[in-house]
């Protein structure tokens, strides 16, 4: 089953790419000494542009300004990252900004992450003994406190402090930092590792390289005498690289999505599936997959009362959309919307956010997922299509196989009629269903059982794609 990504993870994930990231412990041999002169003060704004790069594509970039001010410094830290999960290309925001004294120690912070999913603030402020912190998240307050032996830092500051102490080489040196996105203390080792040259671009400069190590994260930062930032890498395949303005802000355009794909099938029966009709196209063993074009303007009014379609209405045993819970729902979701079109992309994005992404073993059933909030592509379909009839919209599951992370896997999805059948898929967040997704059948539970047939038999070839 296909599993999202959890948000608590890609929140760290934010995090750590914005302040530091991961790398693996290498041996260095003793570079030749490098003239290389650090400074004990920042006293002037410093200000700093990173492209960010995932197994060398770029990924999004990430910013930092430091302001001296009479009594410390005030640092200011953004980032823009498109991430693809689940086959969705989302974009998450992070903003930093903080105070801190002249030892770079904290004295309050405002963090804030916004993303398709989620918006998320921390506000905290140092007292003596004690972090007071406020989180802001789904539309809920919290307060609370957190004792403290000595004031931390957090890692957006480590760096320039660390480089303006002088700090001996070689040796493991322990701070107290606080973790805005996680609202957790831990303790940073710094290791001063040695002064080498680094090239970027066509430049070859003289650099300080640093780890950082904290909860089992490495990270190597190769900094320049007055605290600037050149690169960072990570084994994951995560790297920061100092960029102009220009160059850091140029995004490339989310991935292009496919209209046409034509396959080579075999392995299998296919006259025992019912692979030819609507989006797909069965010629021999070659099937072409064209993406539906929906225009709105030929939506169609809900509630649909065409007897024709009746059964893609009706409640079932495991699709309860007669249920006085599902119907209300639906009716709150849908808020007097008319436009079918309108209304089943609603019920969506609905699904979408309200449903975890979690593996699920059971028979999934609306009402059950409803309470749980929870499941895997079955129960996000059945909750959708549930939830679609109650509204008045003919909705049926289609089940096959979906392309993601370079491999086909088993999927449900759904179908919804507005005017003409078109692909939903609400596990994916995607309307129409691009054209990966391969129906070999559809139906509920008792008619799925056959896709079993094509489990360790299944052969497919890309023939076109466009």
């Amino acid at each position: 089953m296909l599993v999202k990504r959890s948000i608590g993870v890609a929140i760290v994930l934010f995090w750590c790419l914005m302040n530091v990231l991961l790398i693996k412990r290498q041996h260095w041999a003793s570079p030749p000494p490098i003239t290389l002169r650090s400074t004990e003060k920042i006293t002037e704004r410093i200000e700093e542009l990173w492209g960010v790069f995932y197994r060398g594509d770029k990924i999004g970039y990430a910013s930092q300004i430091i302001d001296p001010k009479p009594q410390g410094y005030r640092i200011r830290d953004q980032s823009v990252l498109r991430l693809q999960l689940l086959g969705t290309t989302q974009t998450a925001t992070t903003q930093l900004e903080t105070e801190v004294d002249q030892e770079w120690a904290l004295q309050n912070f405002n963090f804030d992450l916004q993303s398709n999913d989620v918006r998320f603030k921390a506000r905290g402020h140092v007292t003596p003994g004690k972090l007071s912190l406020e989180v802001e998240s789904a539309g809920h307050t919290t307060k609370k406190e957190i004792a403290l032996k000595q004031r931390p830092y957090l890692l957006a500051a480590l760096k320039p402090y660390v480089i303006t102490q002088q700090l001996e080489p070689g040796k493991q040196h322990y701070f107290s930092t606080f973790d805005p996105a996680t609202l957790s203390q831990q303790v940073t080792a710094v290791t001063i590792e040695g002064r080498e040259r680094l090239r970027i671009g066509t430049q070859l400069e003289p650099v300080i390289r640093i780890r950082q190590q904290f909860k089992g994260i490495s990270v190597v930062s190769w900094v320049d005498g007055s605290g600037r930032t050149l690169k960072e890498e990570t084994p994951s395949g995560l790297s920061l690289i100092r960029q102009s303005p220009e160059e850091a802000r140029r995004l490339s355009d989310s991935r292009s999505v496919q209209h046409f794909l034509k396959l080579k099938l075999s392995g299998f029966d296919l006259s025992k599936f019912p692979l030819h009709g609507g989006r797909q196209q069965l010629n021999g063993d070659r099937l072409a997959i064209s993406r539906e074009e929906f225009n709105p303007i030929r939506s169609i009014a809900i509630p649909v009362q065409d007897r024709r379609l009746s059964p893609f209405l009706q409640a079932t045993p495991f699709v309860q959309s007669d249920h006085p819970s599902i119907h209300a729902l639906a009716q709150q979701i849908t808020a007097g919307e008319k436009d079918a079109r309108q209304a089943a992309l609603r019920i969506k994005d609905w699904v979408f956010k309200e449903i975890a992404k979690e593996p699920t073993v059971s028979i999934p059933n609306a009402l059950e997922v409803l309470r749980t909030k929870r499941g895997d592509c079955n129960e996000h379909t059945v909750l959708f299509n549930a939830l679609a009839r109650a509204a008045g919209i003919p909705a049926k599951t289609a089940v096959g196989i979906v392309y993601l992370d370079g491999a086909f896997y088993y999927h449900a999805w759904s179908e919804v009629w507005l005017g003409e059948w078109i692909s939903l898929d609400s596990v994916l967040n995607q309307f129409p269903a691009d054209v990966t997704h391969i129906k070999f059948l559809e139906g509920e539970i008792d008619q799925q059982i056959d896709i079993l047939q094509l489990i360790g038999n299944l052969k497919i070839q890309v023939i076109e794609a466009s």
